[in-house]
């Protein structure tokens, strides 16, 4: 509750609901309770008033290096729309879950929104840690 100096009263904070998209990776050898996690987080996102629009699983994927000894991961992406608890609340259920090897969150625009992951090969998504911009290091 906040206080509204003009009208004297208490009144609901209001939430601001943006667009976000989460990419995690599952530990290969948990890939098995993909759903199981996949479902355990998004009722938290659904349980913080956000509501997931798309979820893709991507599979297992060989990581650029190595990550908690491992060389596979298996990725899932969400993109929902929530406050930014909702975001808070599931990264940090995300840090807690052993399961969870990596997990990155931004913010999309309204137009990105809208449109589907690029991802039609396995040459367009770059590995965990890629260079995106080629090998060349920047000066």
């Amino acid at each position: 509750m906040r206080y509204d100096k003009q009208s004297g009263t208490a009144r609901e904070r209001e939430t601001i609901v943006t667009p976000y998209e989460t990419v995690f990776v599952v530990h290969p050898e948990q890939s098995g309770k993909v759903k199981e996690l996949a479902d355990r987080f998004k009722k938290v996102i659904e349980g913080l008033d956000g509501s997931v629009f798309h979820t893709e699983e991507w599979g297992l994927r060989d990581l650029s290096y190595r990550i908690k000894k491992q060389s596979k991961g298996y990725y899932i992406l969400f993109r929902y729309r929530s406050s930014a608890r909702a975001v808070e609340e599931l990264e940090r259920n995300m840090k807690l879950t052993d399961a969870v090897l990596r997990y990155l969150t931004v913010r999309l625009e309204e137009a990105e929104e809208k449109q589907p992951a690029q991802k039609s090969s396995s040459q367009e998504v770059g590995k965990v840690g890629e260079n995106p911009g080629g090998s060349e290091s920047p000066s």
